[in-house]
């Protein structure tokens, strides 16, 4: 009898630390952000077609269609075609939301949060690629690049080789370099340092996207391509790259937002239209 009430006495224990285990589940899930209701419909701010920011962004987040190259992102959102206007667009906007490189931010007096994202991670490379063999003068801003130009990498980004010494040729000759947006400011700072070590270099940075980069260092437009995203296994096939930077995508939002973190799923559908207004994350 004794060993009866003992076993209910015990299975009633547990039920209340079921129950209340629930009730703690439940209030943690009715957690409300206050001010976000206020914020209305969500903008959202994407990077164009091609950008190599936007194509890692929607791979991460599982949006993305391998099978056609292109991505789930909502058709009615703006589009911008650099990081910098991206930061320009949800600093002027207390609704807007949107994703650059990390690196530019860490500088910038725009009016933005970083949001920390739970369950994704969105993580990618710096590649500058090539086709065919390489000249003097590439292999040596190469090589500066991949040793006493990853102390300039490290200021920003992760480096990827580490910091050694260097000691240039000082080949004459000029190059020629095209692509992502997300990469240029940080090859310009190369690029510039290393004109220093080699005043015989003329060194041509124009800004597209990580595509455009790719295809123009295949067709010879470009002697070296800049790709923010992984190159895709026909891209690899015609070009050899160089890894020179990790960094990783940063979600902003206005820096009058309340929000602090978003999961990697909501983050999804609200750059697929699923979600439309800052006061769904709250339900």
């Amino acid at each position: 009898m004794i060993k009866k009430y003992l076993l209910i006495g015990f299975a009633l224990i547990l039920s209340v630390i079921t129950v209340s285990g629930c009730s703690v589940e439940k209030e943690t899930e009715k957690r409300e952000i206050s001010g976000l209701d206020e914020l209305g419909v969500i903008t959202v701010v994407s990077r164009e077609e091609g950008s190599g920011t936007r194509n890692v962004f929607a791979e991460s987040l599982d949006f993305f269609d391998d099978a056609t190259g292109l991505d789930l992102t909502k058709q009615d959102c703006e589009i911008v075609r650099s990081g910098d206007e991206v930061l320009k667009s949800v600093s002027s906007d207390e609704s807007a939301v949107g994703y650059v490189s990390a690196g530019t931010i860490n500088d910038s007096e725009q009016q933005v949060r970083r949001l920390d994202v739970s369950g994704g991670a969105l993580e990618r490379n710096f590649y500058l690629a090539y086709s065919g063999r390489l000249s003097e003068l590439e292999t040596d801003f190469l090589t500066y690049i991949q040793s006493a130009g990853q102390e300039i990498v490290g200021e920003n980004y992760e480096t990827v080789k580490k910091t050694t010494t260097f000691l240039s040729g000082k080949p004459e000759g000029s190059i020629k370099i095209g692509g992502s947006s997300s990469m240029a400011e940080l090859i310009q700072e190369l690029a510039d340092a290393y004109s220093e070590i080699n005043p015989n270099a003329v060194i041509e940075i124009i800004v597209t996207d990580s595509t455009n980069g790719l295809t123009g260092a295949m067709s010879g437009l470009y002697d070296l391509g800049m790709a923010s995203r992984d190159l895709k296994d026909y891209e690899k096939e015609l070009l050899e790259s160089v890894t020179i930077a990790s960094d990783e995508i940063a979600v902003i939002v206005n820096a009058d937002n309340p929000l602090e973190e978003i999961t990697a799923e909501d983050l999804k559908g609200i750059y697929t239209g699923e979600i439309t207004k800052w006061q769904e994350l709250n339900q």
